[in-house]
């Protein structure tokens, strides 16, 4: 029919830029996986799944995956409870809450680089001002990035800190929608901030949170830049999460056909997750 013509003919433009976008660079990637090229861009031979296997059989690869199981978790958790004390607290009413609103979208708005910079000044041994302010009280942090035991949690902080804004504007406007006159019905019935939380607020948040979880959670996982700049996956591969061992692989150790091939099982294994 028509209509139905001319709904084709208006998507075509955006699912042109999908397969351009997407479709293309995904097959490209498989396809390399099943050859052995080393430097991007040189001729390489057919070898079918053996890079597939060889990546399959690399220990450092799994414990990538494992890393960055456990940055998206960890993540989750603290933008999750920031955002949500954020969110609270612009609710109140006051002076304080409305020009928060503003304000609290910065540390989102500042780029990752400056993040990066800005929280390697802060947190250094030497001369980091919060290691000199929590020094003057008796709490040594030492190198946060430097120790093997703490980097990884540290990059989390950092990137939640810079992240944590757009859960915390998404929740709010969620909060909007819940009913004021059942929550104060709820009131006279007894019911406490606890109660009404988890039985009125939580129920009518749930749809928002399983979409700013799931998407939350696909974004996190993929993030290069902050984990690169401020250890570059170091010290001794603490924060070699999927992304950066993918990255290495192309960019350091020169084997384009083995990144591909684990970028598309990380893809594999996201898909599967996002299933779930």
């Amino acid at each position: 029919s028509r209509d139905s013509i001319l709904g084709y003919l208006l998507i075509a433009p955006i699912l042109l830029v999908l397969v351009l976008t997407i479709a293309f660079p995904l097959v490209s990637a498989v396809i390399s996986g099943f050859g052995d090229q080393r430097i991007i861009g040189t001729p390489s031979s057919f070898v079918g799944f053996e890079t597939y296997l060889k990546v399959i059989n690399d220990g450092s690869f799994w414990d990538s995956l494992g890393r960055s199981g456990l940055w998206v978790v960890v993540n989750l958790v603290v933008q999750t409870i920031l955002a949500f004390c954020v969110a609270f607290s612009l609710q109140q009413r006051g002076r304080w809450s409305k020009s928060a609103r503003t304000w609290v979208v910065l540390p989102w708005v500042i780029p990752t680089v400056a993040v990066s910079v800005i929280w390697q000044w802060l947190l250094n041994s030497n001369y980091g001002v919060l290691n000199y302010l929590l020094g003057e009280i008796g709490i040594n942090l030492g190198s946060p990035f430097g120790e093997p035991s703490t980097a990884l949690f540290a990059v989390i902080l950092v990137n939640s800190w810079h992240w944590f804004p757009l859960g915390a504007v998404v929740i709010y406007g969620a909060l909007s929608t819940v009913p004021l006159d059942v929550i104060e019905a709820a009131r006279m019935d007894g019911a406490g901030a606890g109660r009404i939380f988890w039985s009125i607020t939580f129920p009518i948040l749930q749809p928002v949170l399983f979409a700013l979880g799931l998407v939350g959670s696909l974004w996190s996982f993929n993030i290069l830049d902050s984990i690169y700049l401020i250890t570059a996956g170091g010290p001794i591969e603490a924060t070699t999460t999927a992304p950066v061992f993918v990255y290495d692989l192309a960019f350091s150790e020169f084997r384009s056909s083995q990144a591909a091939a684990a970028s598309v099982l990380t893809a594999l294994v996201l898909g599967a997750a996002a299933l779930l």
